[in-house]
């Protein structure tokens, strides 16, 4: 995970990283009920012989809006954060000042308690 911290010309100390969704936030079908089973593959069978045990396998507490699927940079200085997606090329070697203007085009959203 890359980290960076900088100081807005307004003298704030901002921190940033790359957030990147797991592949089980970004997945939001069942892929065995949507396809890809038996019937879409001659001579394959499921080996699978008993019922879903799970309760509701294929729910999701926690779903990633489609702009942010390929992740985001999250910026985060003294109670406030802001996600900015997609990520720009280099934004890990870049300056405080294009970090600024990033920082400024981002989304406000509402931090949530640890």
């Amino acid at each position: 995970m890359s980290y960076r911290t900088f100081i807005d010309p307004a003298g704030k100390r901002w921190e940033v990283w790359l957030v990147t969704p797991a592949a089980a936030e970004r997945r939001k079908v069942d892929r065995r009920a949507a396809g890809g089973g038996a019937d879409d593959f001659p001579g394959y069978s499921d080996r699978r012989r008993t019922p879903e045990r799970r309760r509701n396998p294929f729910h999701r507490t926690v779903e990633v809006a489609s702009e942010y699927s390929s992740g985001w940079l999250c910026f985060e200085g003294e109670g406030e954060k802001r996600r900015l997606a997609p990520v720009p090329k280099g934004w890990n070697e870049a300056g405080p000042d294009r970090l600024t203007t990033w920082l400024q085009s981002a989304k406000r959203v509402v931090k949530c308690a640890p």
